[in-house]
């Protein structure tokens, strides 16, 4: 039993090296398992330093076609371990993830689980000082415990055997966004999901508002590709629920917290509502979704 992580890159070189370099700290025996990165950026080739060393198997691929789920399966190729642990080259991997990981798939005898997961808590530049889209990420983060209740799965944190993978075509690299849910969906009609507190990955909060801005085109653009494409009265419903829901969250924070962040709510709600706006006739018109 080996261990590949698959890591979708694109021009995100300091926070890139800031995960290699953490990944040192794993406590599973290093022969045990390797990582692999996949550069999804065609225009800036990854280089890493001439004095740059580790002392795991690294290995570097390039993917042209666009899109992080393109990235992955990419890397699911390559891989040569018979376990792929998918994680984001923003985040940060708590030091037992792959010990923790081995352990559980060295008791699942029968094969029957899917994909492992566990939390995803955030961090944040500066816990005393957070920006507007910091205060929106404090108060939604990541439910990944009732997502995998529900048979799904997010990227950032994810074991799967590679021949499940396999089975189910990998990911639908059509999608910019929502792949992960397509995917863990399929694989939860035939396989467990399980969730474990010991299997924890930190994810940064997103620190500037732009940054919720273009996450929410992008789960609009994924919805659209998956289940509207073609039927515009049933994308015009879901796009006004999409826009009353934000609105709704801002309105109850207003009675729940402190007016200083329950502001700084309803200012990155209105900020998201008018880029889902311009990406709902952007979809509509024929364009494209974004990465």
């Amino acid at each position: 039993m080996t261990i590949s992580i698959v890591i979708p890159y694109y021009n995100d070189f300091e926070r890139l090296i800031r995960l290699l370099e953490s990944l040192e700290d794993q406590l599973l025996d290093k022969k045990n398992w390797e990582a692999v990165v996949v550069n999804n950026d065609p225009e800036i080739p990854l280089v890493l330093p001439n004095d740059f060393s580790l002392g795991y198997p690294l290995q570097l691929h390039e993917e042209k076609r666009p899109g992080s789920y393109a990235a992955r399966n990419k890397g699911i190729a390559e891989a040569r371990g018979k376990i792929i642990a998918f994680t984001d080259s923003d985040c940060l991997p708590d030091k037992d993830w792959l010990k923790n990981a081995w352990e559980i798939f060295a008791q699942d005898l029968k094969k029957e689980m899917g994909i492992l997961t566990g939390p995803i808590p955030l961090f944040f530049k500066d816990p005393k000082c957070l920006t507007d889209a910091e205060v929106y990420e404090k108060y939604t983060g990541f439910t990944t415990e009732a997502y995998a209740k529900e048979g799904n799965a997010i990227t950032a944190n994810w074991f799967s055997y590679k021949s499940v993978l396999e089975e189910f075509g990998c990911f639908n690299e059509k999608l910019k966004s929502n792949g992960d849910s397509e995917l863990s969906g399929k694989i939860s009609q035939k396989y467990e999901i399980v969730y474990r507190e010991n299997i924890l990955v930190w994810h940064p909060a997103r620190y500037y508002t732009e940054e919720l801005v273009n996450k929410y085109q992008r789960l609009l653009g994924g919805a659209y590709t998956r289940r509207f494409k073609g039927k515009k009265a049933a994308f015009r419903r879901f796009f006004l629920d999409f826009v009353v829901r934000r609105y709704r969250f801002a309105i109850k924070k207003l009675f729940t917290i402190s007016p200083k962040e329950s502001m700084a709510i309803l200012r990155v709600c209105h900020s998201v509502n008018k880029g889902a706006v311009q990406e709902y006739f952007n979809l509509v018109n024929g364009g494209e979704t974004k990465r």
